[in-house]
This record gives structure tokens, sequence and C-alpha cells, in this order.
């Protein structure tokens, strides 16, 4: 099978001060048509920079300085050649020929084999057009590596004469007219010269082997491929869409620059004024984009077309990104980290619908993303990427469960796994681009390098069964995993740790509410609620060392609840008491002064952190704040003193009572390690903590005979807390090397930890993470939830855990408190809450966690449908009935639970007015076999016609199986009454059939062990 996407030997490079970034650096890569190919790796890697230069979207300083990329779709060929000119006069497989040996060539390789291929290529030229002799060229360069010149020249020369020799993008084997016996073109006609001379040339001529050249087709002719032939769905849909204009017209410029042939509006006014204006295009325009919002899964599309991205939620607006990559039915997908930022319930929703999409259309998926229980559920095939190459490339199947890579194996192992209670990250960093180690770059981090793995170039090695294509660029056959992260092997998670007690934390009937209004004069005119209920009656504790992880769906007000918990934001109504202390009730210098106890570790550490500060200045500054660090002249100071070449009395170490500011004390008593070296003439004093020290040495016939130390916390305030932030610095695992950097010069991971640091600078009891590593590698990740149980073991503190991540939840949380709309639905301890789910919300939110295993079934997934209803107007009763798979039908219903739950979201869009009547008439309408009967106005002044017609399109629409019985016939009430527009009679026929016990009143969360707020545990609050 030819493939569709062919990336060869690419390299992408972004100039610097410092040098050239080495972004992409011999990258080879293909996918066949209908493939899902995974890109896998760490943030730094080159993923979505291998992507962006796959379409020619890589911005200054960025530059593909080498390789090739190649698009294979024979009437896309046609199509460019007859627009854009541009065929090559050489074979494909010769040019492909001479980069492969240009890229062995650059990376070192003998240059023996390159001459003999260099010269077979040059006798496959001979009797061809070779306009830019590329034939003489290949017989110089064999020469030259003969002679031995230096191969990594010869190979970047060889890529200069390969671009300088290439005449045209377009690559073609043969070309032969239309067979079309209603064509105007002779069947005698040259095939090119109908390609050259008419415009409509390849719709009279058929390429076989069309081929395009990416890199090298002229703008024009990547226009035409960009949005029709290949499309990208980036990460950040609130970046990516324009905030100026309707999601419609958004879709829709995609179809008439790419489908209907038109030119972009000038501007967004004009563009509304035609899209209602423009006659047939334009009618088929918005049918097009209401078909492909309807595709997607925008519920009411006809009614969203003039909504604007704010109007949408997270989910919806990743939705409407994948609706404007597919207008124009793509041949290759690409999916740039669509599903990070996105719970994990929308993110269930989102990877079913590429699924769907991709089965419907054939599609080819290229799928970015660093989640593998993402890879593991969507891809075919997996490339795993590390330091600008591909190390490990292989079907899915075999990449989990026999990674033959060290980086492979070790990301898979990061993952975090019930049967561990500590996590195996990767030990340090994804290597400097522009100074990367000789060898294998994962050599630095390999847990199995050896010294051929330091310099050369590494082979590819094949692995696996005979007849699968899996290959591993390291130059071990396996590797013994049985020592890997045998410190944490073992060490099996056990059940959820009981607190007994007083709470540290009680909260009680906690609500924050926002208003809309823009002064008391709006919220008073306004006939729309003006209350945004963020946080509506929230209660929980928290028992000192415990976590308590709060979990839910964007938008279910965890953050604000962490928030309102320290006063961060005021709370509306509640109490909050904290170590005995009411803290709804203390003024700002009291609450200030109580804040020393209570921290937060916020969810984005760039947009978190003072870009003009350095990390020095960011940790020091509330040690600035509160005056520390400070002593306690209760306390004295003692060191533990190791002294080696010296006898052990003729060293004194005086200790000044004020280190306990930086090393802190027990029973009265802080205690110092030092160790005192002589060797020869030299004294070495080493303290185990970041202390000042002055060493005073006596010297007796140039003998050393004493050595006086004298330790403290710092001659000066200023040197105090110097010390004090690079004790922080090593506590959280940075460097004190890094006191003077700035936050833009740190990784993602090292950002994170700056941000514990500040929030460990006050020695507090408590502290609200909020997201700390929703943003971060799987590796990274696995690091920072390490780090946060050793400092929580290490300093006696207390979480309150948000995330919406429950795999980190479970292995980090003792308990877990599950939110949904500003309500708590469900608390118990992490072990039985993930093996005994009780509220449907919790169940869902757990049957939805991508498993990390392709062999793994998702039978009896529970995909919710819908987004989080607006706190606005929250629905009554229980909030999650609107979605509720099991929301409970009325005593009398004889109706299944499936049809139930259609039936109550066809209410929902009655009472909500979301059905859009005339374009179910219209489509109505054309499904009536005599348009014009149809179109006639009933006798009672409604439309029409034919009511079947009607009423069928509405069940089509609204329901996947038709309700029958006693059920069907009082839906069919309701769908009359909309047929006359009485849409009050429709709402008042359904709800008074089918009110759900659900909705009458809210449920209590119930229960000692098990709190639930659920109609279905009434009777049940174990």
């Amino acid at each position: 099978m030819t493939d569709l996407l062919s990336l060869s030997d690419l390299r992408t490079q972004f100039d610097t001060d410092r040098g050239a970034v080495k972004a992409v650096d011999g990258l080879d890569l293909t996918i066949e048509p209908g493939e899902t190919v995974g890109l896998v790796g760490e943030s730094g890697s080159g993923k979505s920079v291998t992507a962006l230069s796959a379409m020619r979207l890589v911005d200054d300083p960025g530059t593909v300085v080498g390789g090739g990329v190649t698009f294979a779709d024979d009437e896309l060929a046609a199509e460019l050649a007859s627009n854009h000119g541009g065929v090559s006069s050489y074979p494909f497989d010769l040019v492909t020929a001479c980069r492969r040996v240009a890229g062995d060539l650059r990376s070192g390789a003998p240059g023996t084999a390159a001459a003999d291929e260099l010269r077979g290529v040059a006798t496959d030229l001979e009797g061809r057009e070779d306009p830019g002799s590329l034939g003489p060229d290949c017989r110089e360069f064999a020469d030259r590596l003969d002679d031995g010149d230096d191969p990594v020249s010869v190979g970047e020369a060889l890529d200069d004469a390969v671009n300088a020799a290439l005449d045209g993008f377009v690559f073609v084997e043969s070309a032969r007219l239309d067979s079309d016996p209603e064509s105007d073109v002779g069947p005698d006609a040259d095939p090119w010269a109908v390609l050259r001379d008419r415009d409509d040339g390849h719709e009279h001529v058929r390429f076989e082997g069309g081929r395009i050249d990416l890199t090298t087709a002229p703008e024009g002719a990547m226009r035409d491929v960009r949005g029709g032939e290949m499309s990208m769905i980036f990460q950040d849909p609130m970046t990516s869409l324009n905030p100026a204009l309707p999601v419609g017209e958004q879709i829709a410029e995609s179809l008439r620059l790419h489908r209907y042939g038109g030119k972009k509006s000038d501007t967004w006014l004009n563009g509304v004024r035609e899209l209602l204006a423009r006659g047939d295009t334009d009618e088929e325009v918005v049918q097009d984009t209401v078909d492909i919002l309807d595709a997607v899964g925008i519920p009411e599309p006809e009614t969203r077309l003039d909504e604007y991205p704010h109007e949408f939620s997270g989910g919806m607006r990743q939705r409407v990104l994948i609706a404007i990559a597919l207008a124009c039915r793509p041949q290759l997908l690409v999916a740039d980290e669509p599903t990070t930022a996105l719970d994990v319930t929308i993110q269930a929703q989102i990877l079913d619908l590429i699924n769907d999409l991709q089965t419907e259309f054939g599609m080819s998926v290229l799928f970015i993303t660093h989640d593998l229980g993402v890879v593991a559920e969507t891809c075919d095939r997996v490339a795993v990427m590390y330091a600008g190459e591909i190390v490990e490339e292989g079907p899915v199947d075999e990449i989990f469960h026999n990674p033959s890579h060290p980086y492979t194996y070790a990301l898979l192992e990061s993952i975090p796994r019930e049967d561990r209670d500590r996590l195996q990250p990767i030990e340090g960093n994804v290597p400097d681009l522009i100074d990367l180690p000789e060898g294998c770059h994962f050599a630095p981090r390999c847990p199995w390098a050896r010294e051929e793995c330091t310099s050369g170039e590494i082979p590819y090695l094949d692995h696996g069964p005979e007849g699968v294509d899996h290959r591993a660029k390291c130059v071990l056959e396996s590797f013994d995993t049985s020592e890997y992260g045998e410190a944490a092997t073992g060490q099996m998670t056990t059940e959820s740790e009981t607190f007994t007690g007083e709470p540290m934390m009680e909260v009680e009937g906690l609500k924050k509410y926002f208003s809309r209004a823009e002064g008391w004069l709006d919220e008073w005119l306004s006939d729309e609620p003006q209350t945004v209920r963020a946080v509506d009656g929230v209660d929980f504790d928290i028992y000192r060392g415990e976590t308590l992880g709060l979990v839910g769906e964007s938008g279910c007000g965890k953050s604000t609840t962490g928030r309102s918990v320290l006063r961060l934001l005021e709370p509306t109504d509640g109490r909050v008491v904290f170590t005995g202390e009411t803290l709804t009730d203390l003024g700002d210098d009291d609450l200030g002064a109580k804040r020393r106890e209570m921290q937060m570790i916020f969810q984005d550490p760039m947009s978190s952190l003072d870009p003009r500060q350095t990390v020095g200045q960011t940790v020091r500054e509330p040690l600035e704040i509160h005056d520390l660090p400070e002593s306690d002249a209760a306390v004295t100071g003692r060191a533990e003193v190791t002294v080696d070449g010296i006898d052990r009395s003729a060293v004194t170490v005086d200790v000044a009572d004020d280190v306990d500011a930086i090393v802190g004390s027990t029973d009265g008593e802080a205690v110092v390690n030092v160790t005192v070296t002589v060797e020869g003439d030299d004294v070495d004093v080493e303290v185990a903590e970041p202390l000042d020290t002055d060493t005073a040495v006596t010297r007796t016939d140039g003998r050393i005979t004493a050595v006086d130390v004298e330790v403290s916390a710092g001659n000066s305030t200023r040197a105090r807390r110097r010390n004090r932030v690079t004790q922080l610095l090593e506590a959280v695992g940075l460097e004190p090397a890094q006191y003077d950097r700035y936050p833009h010069e740190l990784s993602g991971g090292q950002r994170q930890r700056v941000g514990i640091a500040r929030a460990l600078a006050v020695d507090p009891d408590f502290i609200v993470a909020d997201e700390p590593v929703s943003a971060l590698d799987v590796s990274v990740q696995a690091q920072i939830l390490n780090l946060l149980k050793d400092l929580q073991e290490q300093f006696d503190l207390t979480y309150l855990f948000i995330a919406h991540d429950l795999s980190v939840v479970r292995h980090i949380c003792d308990r877990v408190a599950v939110m949904y709309l500003g309500k708590i639905v469900e608390t118990a301890p992490s072990e039985r809450l993930f093996e005994d789910p009780k509220h449907p919300y919790t169940e869902a939110l757990l049957s939805s966690i991508p498993e990390p295993d392709p062999r793994a079934s998702d039978e009896g997934r529970i995909l919710l449908e819908g987004d989080v209803p607006s706190p606005v107007d929250p629905p009554s009763g229980c909030r999650f009935r609107t979605r509720c798979p099991k929301v409970i039908p009325p005593e009398d219903a004889d109706v299944e639970q499936a049809v139930f739950r259609e039936v109550m979201d066809f209410r929902e869009s009655v009472e909500n007015r979301d059905i859009p009547l005339e374009a179910v008439w219209e489509d109505a309408e054309t499904a009536t076999r005599e348009p014009a009967a149809a179109a006639e106005v009933s006798a009672d002044g409604g439309r029409d016609a034919d009511r079947e017609a009607f009423a069928r399109e509405i069940w089509d629409r609204e329901f996947a199986t038709e309700p029958s019985g006693s059920v069907r016939d009082v839906v069919r009430e309701a769908i009359d009454a909309l047929a006359a527009e009485d849409w009050d009679e429709a709402e008042t026929t359904l709800r008074e059939t089918f009110e759900s016990p659900c909705e009458r009143e809210e449920p209590p969360l119930r229960g000692d062990e098990r709190p639930v707020a659920c109609h279905l545990h009434h009777d049940d609050g174990d």
C-alpha cells in the first residue's frame, strides 16, 4: 500500500543566539490511508514541530533545513500540476534515495556504501532528463567519499544539490487522458499539453503514482493542500478560534475556500450578509456547516451558527475545532494534543467522536499526545519521539507489551498504577537541543547505557515477531528490567488510611456566587438571572496529614472551592474552620497572619510566576512578607560532627542558636550535621544544610593541629533568607544554581517545583494544590507526585488536592470528594470509591479513564452526553439528572432506562426551545414526495402539509430508539404541539407525564461512611 504521508530524513531547526535548536533531527515516518499513528514523547521532544513542519506552518526563526515531506494522491497531484505547474523531471524514487543517502552521511555513516548507491543513482539517470545535472553531481560526491572527504560535509552538499536540481514539486509515474466519452478533449491529445493549456486540465487527465513534495511546493499550492487535504486540530481551542467571528462563519470560511472555490470575505460583516444572501451556493455552504456541526455532536446546530466561541463550553469549542478541520473532508487529520486540557468525560467524548469520524470518512490521523492511555485507545501504530528523533516505532500492541527502547519502557513505567505506592519517573530532563549528547541522546538518562551508546550513529534494530514492523534506535537487543524502579516495585498501594479525631479543616455550607451584573442598576433592570452559583453549599472535613481529593469536570466549582477555603475569594456564605479558628470571621490582619499556615499551589506555573522575578526572588517574597525566617529563643544549637584526617578532639564546632530558623528543631534543639575533612594542607568543611560557616585553622610547624568552625543561619537577614531559599530549592529537587534563573528558562516541571517551593517557604500546615500536574508529561508528573508525597511526610503537610485526572487522584489521595455543578455528590476513601462508586456521576467519571493498554476492553464505558449545565440556572432537584444515565422514571411509567433518558433529553430541548422548528419543517418538506402540496398552509393557520413528515424528522433528530406504547403516544402529542408551534403545550404534556422523582427535590449528601447525594441511595447511605 502506498503511504499517504511520508516524512523522510526531516530536519527542522530554529536559529537562536546560542546556536541552532535541532527540534526535528533526521526523522522518518509514514502514515498509510485510514491509519491512526500516535506520536508520543515528553515536552520538548519535537512532536508538535514535526506536525507543523509537515504542513509547512513553522514560524520564523524555524526552518525546514533538510529532508522531504510527500503526500500521495493522484487527483490532487493533477490539480496542483494544472494550477501551479511544477511537475518534476526526476523520478520520485531516485530523489528519495539521494535524500536518504544524504541523511545517512550527515549522521556519520561510512561512505563506502553511500558512494556505491550514488553511482547507481547516476547510472539510472543516464538517458533521462536531468536538467539540474543531478547525475554528474552524484558521481562527484561518490568520488569525494572514495577520496576520504568528510561524510557529513558531503551529505550536506548532496542535500543542497538535490534541492537545487529539482524543477518541480509534483512527481508522476505516468499520465493519461480520462476516458469520459462526453469529454471535449480528443483521444489523441497530449495529456501534458491538456494539463498545461486548459484551466480545467486536471479534470481530463489522470495521474498514476502522483506525489506532492510539500517541502518544495509553492505557498499557493500549500494553501490548497492545507484545509482541503490535510487539516489540523490545535491544542487550545480558545487561542485557535477567532473570538470575533461566530463559529458558523469560521466553518463556512473553510468550505468556501476549499470546496466551493470562493474567496475569503473582506470583513465578517460582509460575510454575515453574504451568508444569508448568496443564492444557491451559500445555501449549500450553510447546509454543509449545519451538517458538520451535527456530525461532531453539537446539539441543535442550526441555532448555534451565530454563536461566538465564548458561548461554548471547553468540550464544545474543541468540537468546533474538529468541525473546522473536517469541513472539507481531508484525507489526513493532524490532532495536536486535542484532549490534553479536557476533563476525562469530555475527553472520552472527543476520542469516541474522532474514531467515529475516521471510520465514516476513511481519514488517516496523526495523533500527537503525551497521554499514553489515549494512545492505547485510539492508535494503530505508535512512534516514540525523543530529542528530535524517533527512537521506537511499531504497532500499538507491540509498543505497550514489548517496549524495546529504554525510553519507551521508562515512559510506560511512569504511568500511575494502582499496584504501586510510589511512581517511577525518568530521572533528568530532555537534553538541550542545541548541544545534543553524542551517540544516543537518551544515554545520559538511561539506566542501561553502555560505552557504545555514547558515540557514533545508533542503528535501528528490528524487534518483535516475524512480519511485524517494529524497530528501535538502540544498540541493545534487550535489557534487564527487573532492577528498574526496584525501590518502587513491591510497594503496593494499601487500603486508604482512616483519619480520626478533630478535623484540621471543617467546611460547612460553603457558597460562592458571582454577579454578572455591571452595577446595581444593571442587576435591578435585567430580566435574566445575574448570579453564577459556582459553589452552592459544600460540606467536607480534612484531617491532619490527610490528602483529600476534589474531582469533577471543568466548571463544577473545584478551583473556586479551593480559593474560597483560603479566602483568596471571599465566600458568599458558609463557615470555614481551620485548627479551631473560624476563618470566615477573621479580619484582614488576622487572616494575613493565618495564611502562614495555609498556602496554595496554582495550576499554571507560567501564569502564576512573575516573569520579571528570578526563582530566588519568587521563593523569597513570602519570607519578606511574613518577616521570615525566624528563630525561637528557647532553642539551642548543637552539631553532629564527623571528622576525617584529624583527631576529633582537635575539631571544635560552635553552632549559633539561630540555626533553627533554617533547619528547624526537635525537643528544643536544632541539630546540624558537620563533616570536617583534612587532607594534607587542605581543610574541607561540609554542612548538610545551607548554613553559613566560618572556619579557622591552627597550624604548628606546618601541620594542622586544630580546626575551629562556627555555623550560623547567616550574618544578615538577607543571608538567612538566601539560605532558606536554597534549602527550599533543594527540598523540591532544584539545583541552587537555578536561584538566578527566570521562569522562561525552566522546563514545565521545574516551574511547578518553584511554585511548590514558594508555597513551602512559610512552613505551612495546609496546602491547596490546584491541578498541580495537569499540564505535565507523564514522567515529570511522576516526579511531582512523588515530591508532594515526600514533602507531606517530611513536613507533616495536609493537602486539598484538586484534579480531573482520576488516575493521579487514586495514587495520591486518601479520600475523594466528587463535585458536580457546585455541590459534592459523593465522598469516600479512595480505594472504596474506585472499587465501588455509588453516584452515577462517579461511575461515569471512573469509566471514562483511558486504560494504558491496547488490549483493555471498553465494554461498560459510560459516555456522558452534553456538558455541565449553567451554574446561573442549575436544574431543579438533582443537578446531574439532565445527563444521568440512571435518571429515575415516574413510578407509573413503563419505559426502559435508555429510552427514558432520551425522553428526558427531548423534554429538556423543548423546555429550552432548542429545537429549530423552521429547519425541521424544511427537512420534512424536502422529504415529502410532493413538496408543493406539503407547503400548503393548514386550516388552523399552521404550516403545512404533512405532519407525519414533521414528526418523522423529530423522531430522527431526537431519538436513537423510538419509544413505544403510551410513552410514544405522549411524545407524539408533544410533537404535534410543536408542529403548531405551541411550545407551552408541548412542555406541559411532557412534564405532567414524565416528571422524575430526581427533579422534585434535591437529594441530601447522606451517609456516615459513604456520603452520597442521589435518590437511588436514599436508603443506602453506607
